[in-house]
């Protein structure tokens, strides 16, 4: 099911229901009307239009009713009720008048016509505004009221982070809240047992999730080994500020060898990218843009030297790094490729997996599977330019403990997760698809301990045996649940990570 659909026909369907049991009472008054009187209805625009909220402005000023019981809050069945005085400061506008117990500051109300007011104020959480449309002329009671407050209760999507062994049991999960929309794009082990999380609370939704406007700071968040939160801190790398476009939280994440932690964001304009390298403490350590470059993979050759991939105008898809600052050292060129996505180790050298730019005579841009030595000089390469099924591209490689390289990738028609198998020169020996949808074009794949292979995608989480026969697996390929032995997630995988015994993935979800 739709996530986003079944938030709007919820939210209807609550509105309706709400409107009748909560609205139900008119308040008549021999005071002359003034044009602006009367109940208004919030424009939600964060909430896929669940959050139902009203205001009434009359002569005892503004009252904001916020019904605790929809999908967007989902706390208690009451209105939360908050008033202010108003003064007329001209004829369209308004000044809230907040007493110091509230962290409302410079509230505004803006006529902006018969129909449509404008909120804005500052808070605590910084700039906020806010449309409201006018619905009757008339003022609307709403019952019942809260008889508390509740605090910090907008939540659509959380932080989902989870642990699952290699037997399919459910070890520990956690949803870590922080706004309506929270997102974990990225997760790796720390040395002390725990993990570290990079993403964002309270990002933007578009197109399903999870975006934002910041284009200079992260969210770092510190977890123990059961995945209880430790700490929680923003890391700032950039100063372009809020930017126009929605930007991903983060494009990939690589501990080092030395143990420091490097992960990739876009910059403001879009037109490159950062790369942040930080210790586990979450402290930056140094920034870079690297500008009209679009990064899709970091890793390190055997010389502890950052391997950057990517893409750009020309074929310079390589970029080889110095650790301590960033700087390049060299660049390589392979004619023919376009579109790296995810390296593997293999001995001294590396093997990437990406795609090549669509011919006019295939439907599909086709995969590539290329080997390099560690200053990224071209052993081989390998084109699946005749293909049966539409490719969707690779999503992740891996050595296999032959010499070969097993390929996750795409294809279509569903189900759409692949594996390739190929000797250790890049020559395919069998391909099998699985019922995983994949879901947001993203997938790993590690080895485990009996010689098989855990996989996970966004929908699903799958294990393996040698032979790539399905052991096990926690996958619906029209929702969001996974369940496993003992329990269940509801989620989107953005990452997973091999622990001991298992894999640790992280994303966003809800309970």
């Amino acid at each position: 099911m739709n996530f986003k659909n079944c938030f709007l026909i919820l939210g209807f369907m609550l509105f309706i229901t709400c409107s009748k049991n909560g609205s139900s009472n008119t308040n008549s008054t021999d005071i002359a009307i003034i044009p602006y009187y009367g109940t208004y209805l919030f424009q939600d625009k964060k909430c896929l239009g669940s959050d139902i909220q009203y205001t009434t402005i009359d002569e005892n000023g503004i009252s904001f009713f916020d019904y605790l019981g929809d999908n967007c809050d989902d706390t208690v069945e009451c209105y939360s009720l908050q008033t202010f005085d108003l003064t007329e400061m001209s004829s369209d506008t308004l000044l809230i008048m907040a007493d110091e117990e509230s962290d409302v500051t410079n509230g505004i109300v803006y006529i902006a016509s018969d129909s449509l007011i404008i909120v804005s104020y500052d808070s605590n959480n910084g700039s906020e505004e806010y449309q409201w449309d006018k619905i009757n002329d008339e003022i609307h009671s709403f019952t019942p009221i809260c008889d508390q407050e509740y605090q910090n209760t907008k939540d659509i999507a959380d932080i989902v982070v989870y642990a699952v062994s290699d037997n399919g049991d459910l070890l520990w999960k956690n949803y870590l809240h922080g706004g309506i929309w929270d997102l974990g794009s990225a997760i790796t082990t720390t040395q002390d047992g725990g993990y570290l999380i990079i993403g964002e609370f309270d990002a933007i939704e578009w197109g399903g999730c999870c975006y934002t406007h910041d284009s200079d700071t992260r969210d770092i968040i510190k977890l123990n080994s059961q995945g209880e939160m430790e700490w929680e801190k923003e890391i700032t790398y950039s100063n372009y500020g809020v930017s126009e476009h929605h930007l991903h939280i983060s494009l990939g994440l690589f501990k080092t060898s030395q143990g420091d932690i490097v992960f990739q964001a876009q910059t403001g304009s879009r037109v490159g990218f950062n790369l942040i390298m930080m210790n586990q403490q979450g402290d930056l350590i140094w920034s870079r843009e690297y500008q009209e470059f679009y990064a899709t993979e970091i890793t390190e050759n055997a010389s502890g030297q950052l391997v950057l991939l990517g893409w750009s105008g020309s074929t310079k898809l390589l970029k080889i790094l110095d650790n301590t600052n960033g700087d390049i050292i060299s660049e390589k060129e392979y004619p023919g490729l376009f579109y790296p996505i995810a390296a593997t180790s293999a001995g001294q050298d590396l093997v990437v997996t990406g795609f090549i730019k669509r011919n006019d005579s295939l439907n599909y841009s086709p995969m590539f599977l290329l080997k390099i030595d560690d200053q990224g000089n071209e052993i081989w390469r390998k084109i699946w330019n005749q293909e049966t099924e539409i490719s969707r591209g690779p999503l992740d490689v891996i050595e296999t403990n032959d010499g070969g390289f097993l390929i996750f990738c795409q294809t279509d028609p569903p189900p759409y997760a692949t594996l390739i198998k190929t000797d250790s020169a890049g020559d395919e020996e069998w391909r099998k698809k699985y019922d995983d949808y994949v879901g947001g074009g993203k997938g790993w794949i590690h080895h485990t301990d009996d010689g098989g292979f855990f996989m996970a995608s966004g929908y699903a989480v799958t294990k393996l045996d040698p032979n790539g026969l399905v052991e096990w697996q926690a996958a619906c390929s029209s929702c969001f649940d996974k369940y496993f032995n003992n329990g269940k997630v509801s989620g989107t995988n953005y990452d997973m990570r091999p622990i001991e015994g298992g894999a640790v993935m992280v994303g966003y979800g809800w309970e």
